[in-house]
């Protein structure tokens, strides 16, 4: 079972419904139509609301050469419902998805703390968000802000909403993974805590951006 199947067996179609995507689900018609503006000129398509055609799991080989690590999380895992809570690691990456800022994002949760709960989990690199920044840059460059944002969004999505939902964010040695700040290292942990609506962490993205400014 992959978090992909944890979303149809307890969330049928509520979490991850196919419903709410439209027929035609290319990607520019899903940025044009269906993509959510979560801040100003920043778009977000999320698995944890709909799974598109072309995100769910992917094996290593397949997005190997086309990614790079932002770095390990040690969190609770919230994609299916279990009778007891269980603390994982999950390794994030970052890619590009046709266009220069259209940015993927995918996640590797281990299988380790997970055996006991489900046995027949098994991992995968599953692409759970994607963000389209608009800018009036033909080549956009990433920055520490967006980097940060990219991983807020995520975490929010996740679930991680309540107080020990992090245990710890580890950035990666990569040249991506060290654009992120070791501020965000200490203070993530507690920076999502009851951010419970898309209008809370549309501020707390503003924040981010204010601070670094």
């Amino acid at each position: 079972m992959s978090r992909f199947g944890g979303h149809a067996v307890n969330f049928g179609t509520g979490k991850a419904s196919e419903k709410l995507l439209p027929e035609d689900q290319s990607l520019d018609n899903l940025l044009v139509n269906y993509a959510q503006e979560i801040i100003p000129n920043h778009f977000i398509i999320s698995s944890y609301d709909a799974i598109p055609e072309y995100m769910g799991k992917y094996q290593w080989k397949t997005i190997k050469k086309d990614v790079f690590k932002l770095g390990d999380l040690e969190h609770d895992f919230t994609d299916l419902l279990l009778q007891y809570q269980a603390s994982v690691t999950t390794s994030i990456y970052l890619g590009k998805h046709h266009y220069n800022n259209v940015y993927a994002v995918f996640i590797k949760t281990h299988k380790e703390g997970l055996e006991d709960h489900v046995p027949d989990y098994y991992e995968s690199f599953d692409y759970v968000l994607q963000m389209l920044i608009q800018s009036v840059d033909e080549k956009p460059e990433l920055d520490t802000i967006k980097l940060e944002r990219i991983l807020l969004i995520l975490f929010y999505k996740m679930g991680l909403i309540y107080e020990d939902s992090i245990t710890l964010f580890k950035r990666s040695k990569t040249h991506l993974g060290q654009m992120i700040s070791e501020e965000f290292e200490t203070t993530t942990i507690n920076a999502l805590v009851d951010l419970d609506s898309d209008d809370k962490l549309a501020e707390l993205l503003k924040k981010r951006g204010n601070e670094q400014a």
